[in-house]
């Protein structure tokens, strides 16, 4: 399971008058074992531990000792996904709106996991020394996926800087076949776009600006990804924006993002559910836009933003640092 903070409180039930022992590890670092014990006073047998965690994945032993030695033992395994240094942003989205406009569905392969492609939050973070900045994105379900632990998603972030040079910025999308624009308000400076068989970190002019470190973890759903501040253009601050969208990773295509079909495929998203007259239903699949999931400023829905049949092109607006 997933926790947020240090310490975590071990709870249950034993006999009374034996002594509980907690033992955790965090087996990312291989740290050293840090023990907590507490009798069971309690008439009912039973207990509360408070243990101290460093962030990543700690396994924590439960032992519970009688008076003659006789033991009981319980393991369970927890992850704080922690990333040390200050939160400038963060930022919730709805559950259950992966589904575009409103009538995109999935793949019906079994490798597509409900909420795969459901964006819950999106931080962002400096590091303590200012050299890094963090973004950590969570989905509903991160199950690692076609040998990857992210191996379904395709994320894209268009960085908007408010003192980048108007010439050195761009409203392209990733690639023309997404089909959609970012808003001229948001137009970026930087364009992170991470998955699991690849990256893609450039700027307005397609140049290559540096490497993204990149994470996931199953347990916490949190897609982790990390660049140099300098080669971001700055620490972000008051009015950065970042317009985040969510999709599928496919590398056989040319955009590297899951195509559509009129209803969904083993492999294909459907436009709609199930075949319609419905103006949404009847439009050729390569022109929708190829974004499952975003998060909209106040003021503006998800299914009105990505309306392609109202908006020619679907413009997307970002989420800014106030």
């Amino acid at each position: 399971s997933s926790v947020t903070g240090s310490p975590v409180t071990v709870t249950g039930t034993s006999v009374a008058g034996n002594t509980i022992y907690v033992a955790a590890t965090n087996t990312d670092t291989n740290s050293q074992t840090t023990v907590v014990s507490t009798p069971t006073n309690k008439s009912d047998g039973s207990f509360s531990v408070s243990v101290p965690i460093t962030g990543g994945t700690t396994v924590l032993n439960t032992v519970a000792v009688s008076p003659s030695g006789a033991t009981a033992h319980d393991q369970r395994t927890i992850v704080f996904d922690f990333t040390p240094g200050k939160v400038v942003f963060d930022v919730t989205d709805p559950s259950n709106d992966d589904n575009g406009p409103g009538n995109y569905a999935y793949p019906t392969a079994v490798d597509f996991h409900a909420g795969a492609f459901d964006i819950q939050e999106f931080r962002v973070i400096i590091s303590p020394d200012g050299s890094t900045v963090t973004f950590k994105l969570q989905t509903r379900d991160l199950s690692p996926t076609f040998g990857s632990p992210l191996g379904a998603q395709l994320v894209d972030v268009y960085v908007h800087n408010p003192s980048a040079a108007s010439s050195d910025t761009s409203t392209a999308a990733s690639f023309p076949q997404r089909n959609y624009a970012i808003d001229s308000s948001a137009a970026w400076s930087r364009l992170i776009e991470v998955q699991g068989f690849g990256q893609r970190y450039i700027d307005a002019h397609n140049t290559t600006v540096g490497t993204v470190a990149i994470s996931a973890n199953a347990i916490s759903r949190f897609i982790t990804f990390s660049v140099p501040t300098s080669s971001l253009g700055g620490q972000p601050g008051s009015g950065w924006g970042f317009t985040v969208t969510l999709t599928g990773q496919d590398g056989f295509s040319p955009d590297q993002a899951r195509g559509f079909a009129p209803t969904p495929q083993p492999f294909l998203f459907g436009v709609c559910a199930t075949a319609s007259t419905d103006p949404h239903c009847t439009v050729d699949p390569g022109t929708v836009p190829k974004v499952m999931d975003t998060i909209t400023p106040p003021g503006v829905s998800q299914s009105n933003e990505l309306d392609y049949t109202l908006h020619k092109p679907v413009t997307l607006q970002d989420v800014v640092i106030p």
